[in-house]
């Protein structure tokens, strides 16, 4: 007869939890040292903030998701990223760039966002986490626009997959629309780079 394993006892279940708990506290420390603290700062450098923090809640061992929340009536960007750490929270470590408001605080509520930020997507972290790294592992200086191209083509199989439990196909016409709608704000970002190094060559001849 084959030995069944041993139930956790109340004291290990009990010092698992002081641990985690630890361990949250010192990620949200670290999320405050890493938070952008000027609006500047923070645009478009919310996906790879991110994607730092899932690395490093990865490294305390704590489970966490990538949260997207398509937005609407936005010149400069058409989504943002932050990490779910629980059912209701998220560590947002550009939200300055959200309401404008310069503040120590890294937590907040995920139905705490503007009412042009539309029903936020959760993404698992594990496969986005290994394309940020091997990307970030093979170029130096600033990522390439591949990498986000990459990123939002994974949460788009999770997407199509299931993984966000979409109800009826409008989920689903409603997750391809937003990765159509980015392609567009890439290809556009990467023309206005291209003309933007033209007119600078042309200047320094």
């Amino acid at each position: 007869m084959k030995n069944k394993p041993r139930p956790s006892s109340p004291i290990s279940a009990f010092k698992d939890t002081q641990h985690k708990k630890i361990f949250l506290d010192k990620l949200i420390k670290s999320a405050k040292k890493l938070r952008a603290t000027t609006v500047k700062e923070a645009e478009g450098t919310c996906l790879t903030t991110s994607l730092e923090f899932c690395v490093l809640a990865k490294e305390y061992d704590i489970p966490v998701e990538l949260v997207m929340w398509p937005v609407k009536d936005e010149p400069v960007f058409c989504d943002h990223w932050a990490v779910r750490i629980n059912q209701t929270q998220v560590i947002d470590l550009t939200r300055i760039q959200v309401d404008n408001k310069l503040s120590s605080e890294v937590l907040f509520d995920i139905t705490n966002y503007p009412k042009n930020y539309l029903v936020p997507r959760f993404y698992k972290t594990g496969p986005l986490v290994d394309e940020y790294l091997f990307f970030k592992n093979t170029y130096s200086g600033n990522l390439p626009p591949a990498l986000v191209k990459n990123i939002r083509g994974i949460m788009l199989k999770q997407d199509l997959n299931g993984f966000n439990h979409f109800k009826n196909y409008s989920g689903i016409t409603s997750a391809l629309f937003s990765y159509a709608k980015f392609r567009l704000y890439l290809y556009l970002s990467q023309l206005e780079e291209r003309l933007r190094l033209r007119r600078d060559a042309i200047k320094r001849r």
